[in-house]
């Protein structure tokens, strides 16, 4: 009886990972078509395969999509690192240091996680402004890098971490940074990982803040002006064959982001599923 659960288990998980690779197989094959045969064609196997698409895709508008797809790169890392890096500081003084006013503080910040973005918009743009930075990457990158989901995920995790370890540490003479770079980091890469993977994908995807708040498209990220392209030699008014083609390169950042961390996202998310 546990087999017959096991393999029907086994069964819906092939049948739910299909299901959800199909929309990236179809993305794929059509991305090797041509527009003409893309028209007649928009579910099967491309007859006649062809790289053309991503040729023409490097090659549109004197390259702005290779600067673009550079842009997202650039805000993204950093972006992630800032957000990181920020995070846990404020993470680790939070879970193991006592000082006046911590709950409080720590309350209000994670309450701003209820404040919706859009409500800080005409904020930072007159902020941005005034200093003269608008059109620059300045403003894709440092607001929300002070990110109080990041901010609370890690705290839960430092949290948990026994303080004897840093008291061993203390004892020692290990300062408060040796402390933090030499235990709490190592210790907390599963949080880390896992954070890393979804700050990454929340910022390569984010197009509503760029989207609204630049007007250069020297600076923008590929995600803003992908759904721009436009070309007279294409079957549709919009060349679908050179959309999917973009849309499969702007895929593999977050394949090899999740292929790099993923040991510590996995790692993550069996915590606490084994009981003691």
């Amino acid at each position: 009886m546990p087999k017959k659960k096991s393999g029907a288990g086994i069964m819906l998980l092939i049948i739910a990972s299909l299901i959800a690779l199909l929309p990236i197989w179809i993305m794929l094959c059509d991305s090797l078509k041509t527009g003409s045969e893309l028209s007649v064609n928009s579910w099967g196997v491309p007859q006649t395969p062809t790289l053309a698409n991503y040729v023409d895709l490097v090659s549109y508008n004197s390259g702005i999509m290779v600067r673009t797809f550079l842009n997202s790169v650039f805000i993204s890392v950093v972006y992630t690192a800032l957000t990181l890096l920020l995070s846990c500081l404020a993470a680790f003084a939070f879970a193991k240091y006592r000082f006046r006013g911590r709950n409080a503080i720590f309350m209000i910040l994670v309450a701003t996680m209820m404040v919706p973005g859009e409500l800080t918009m005409p904020a930072i743009f007159l902020m941005f402004s005034k200093a003269k930075m608008l059109n620059t990457y300045a403003i894709q990158i440092f607001p929300g890098i002070a990110n109080s989901f990041c901010l609370f995920m890690l705290k839960q995790y430092i949290e948990s971490l026994p303080d004897s370890l840093l008291e061993a540490a203390r004892i020692d003479g290990a300062g408060h940074l040796y402390v933090f770079r030499k235990i709490v980091l190592p210790l907390a890469k599963p949080a880390i990982g896992a954070l890393t993977v979804l700050t990454f994908l929340g910022k390569w995807n984010d197009y509503l803040w760029p989207h609204t708040l630049l007007t250069k498209v020297e600076v923008m990220p590929i995600m803003v002006v992908l759904p721009t392209l436009n070309t007279s030699t294409s079957t549709y008014s919009i060349p679908w064959e050179l959309v999917l083609s973009g849309c499969t390169v702007i895929t593999l950042p977050l394949i090899i982001v999740f292929l790099i961390f993923q040991d510590q996202f996995m790692s993550s998310v069996t915590i606490g599923a084994v009981k003691e």
